[in-house]
């Protein structure tokens, strides 16, 4: 029998596929953390894993059959994997969480079937992208294992990844097809849980009774958990804030990123001299700029924040307000309150309760008055500019509008969750899902390390 511990590079490999497909966490019944006081299973006798490998079929139902393979990508990737990992889990606990989260997925697969929801062209053409891009990034990461003084690092690379495949019982070739299917099955699900999704009906007044609920929580809320909701709504993963707190603006920046050197132990130093030449070009070009728009055009050419590559971040800047020095780069939120208040201080360092290290500030003012203000932190150095403020109280929104639409989203996900585990219940009668436990138990259900 192999082993429970794996090698990093097979990891890799089990992993590498599945951040790219849709995220299965929409077909989940809760997300409740584990209860990790229940007594251990029960192990069974013994099971002889002979001519068992990753091709091998454990669950089987009317349309759908999983593999090893299957189930040892959600084993990996799910998200109670580090409870098991550091024993809040035993590994029979862990794998019946797994077993009954693949049996929810394979329900929801056959009664996409049974719907004729498919994939169109594109979308299985957007697949084959994500797929030749992932299998790159598994030979990079193994190329990083391959000695300096090999020549052709690429097929050394390939050479290790054939073997790791091997242990578990697989070829380059079937990997790849059991990857694209698994790909494309977490595609369909997906597709078939969002148009279910589309048809649960939400009433106007719904809507207005959540925005009068979340009135009453936010206006008592700390300024960080604003921020947390305002980032998660403009990275589309949550509904926007209701309301605004005291005192907060936001800011845009043209980031230079420092180069850096590595030392003997692998420690990685910023060097801090190495932009000035970059420094004085931007610096030089302030004097012919008139504004916030002229200025994001220079941050379009020069910027190196990834950040700013998001078009709502862009649009609505990062948030700054005294409360939230510990949230960003140590100075970046000083530099900013000074631009905004000259000679503004912080009472206290968030960390350590004492005073912090104030950070140089250079001011530059534009062809129109507008200013700038210079800081170097750690990674780099900020040309800081106020994007907008904030007024204080309830966001103004209207009927139809994204904020609108990210509420109405929000109260549509929570209604169907309510529904979801009665259907998903109703699939499994419909579908049943003959499961090879004996099997899955005996290559899984083995305590790390052993």
């Amino acid at each position: 029998m192999k082993s429970f511990t794996k090698t990093v590079r097979l990891l890799s490999v089990l992993l590498a596929v599945i951040m790219a497909a849709a995220v299965f966490a929409s077909c989940k019944l809760t997300e409740d953390e584990p209860d990790a006081t229940d007594e251990p299973a029960v192990s069974a006798a013994p099971v002889d894993l002979e001519g068992v490998d990753g091709k091998t079929v454990i669950m089987s139902s009317k349309h759908v059959d999983m593999t090893m393979y299957d189930f040892g990508q959600e084993f990996y990737s799910n998200r109670y994997y580090q409870y098991f990992l550091y024993g809040a889990m035993t590994a029979d606990q862990y794998c019946d969480t797994i077993i009954e989260e693949v049996s929810n997925f394979v329900a929801i697969l056959n009664a996409a079937e049974e719907a004729g929801v498919t994939l169109t062209e594109d979308e299985k053409e957007e697949i084959n992208v994500q797929m030749e891009s992932q299998l790159e990034q598994v030979l990079v990461r193994y190329e990083q294992d391959v000695a300096e003084d090999v020549e052709d690092k690429r097929a050394e690379a390939k050479r290790l990844m054939d073997e790791d495949l091997a242990a578990d019982g697989l070829d380059y070739d079937t990997f790849v097809e059991l990857a694209k299917l698994s790909m494309c099955r977490y595609a369909l699900a997906d597709k078939y849980y969002q148009q279910l999704l589309s048809e649960v009906e939400i009433d106007e007044s719904d809507v207005l009774a959540y925005i009068n609920d979340q009135k009453v929580q936010e206006a008592s809320s700390a300024m960080t958990d604003f921020t947390d909701k305002l980032n998660a709504y403009l990275e589309g993963q949550g509904p926007s804030p209701v309301v605004v707190p005291d005192d907060c603006f936001s800011v845009n920046h043209i980031f230079l990123k420092y180069e850096t050197t590595t030392d003997e132990q692998g420690y990685m130093d910023y060097v801090t001299t190495s932009r000035t030449d970059d420094e004085k070009k931007l610096e030089e070009l302030f004097a012919g700029v008139a504004g916030y728009e002229e200025f994001m055009k220079l941050e379009e050419e020069y910027g190196e924040d990834p950040g700013m590559d998001n078009e709502n971040i862009r649009e609505y800047g990062y948030v700054i307000h005294p409360d939230l020095l510990d949230s960003y780069y140590p100075g970046f939120v000083y530099a900013a309150m000074n631009l905004r208040e000259k000679g503004w201080k912080p009472e206290i360092n968030l960390e350590n309760g004492q005073n912090i290290d104030l950070p140089e500030l250079e001011m530059f003012t534009l062809a129109d008055g507008t200013e700038v203000v210079k800081v170097r932190t750690e990674p780099g150095v900020h040309y800081i500019i106020i994007n907008k403020e904030y007024d204080k109280g309830v966001i103004p929104y209207e009927k139809g509008d994204a904020r609108w639409e990210s509420w109405l989203s929000t109260l549509r996900q929570n209604k169907f969750q309510e529904d979801f585990e009665a259907l998903n219940n109703s699939w499994k009668e419909l579908y049943p899902i003959e499961i090879r436990t004996d099997l899955i138990k005996a290559k899984f259900a083995v305590e790390p390390g052993a």
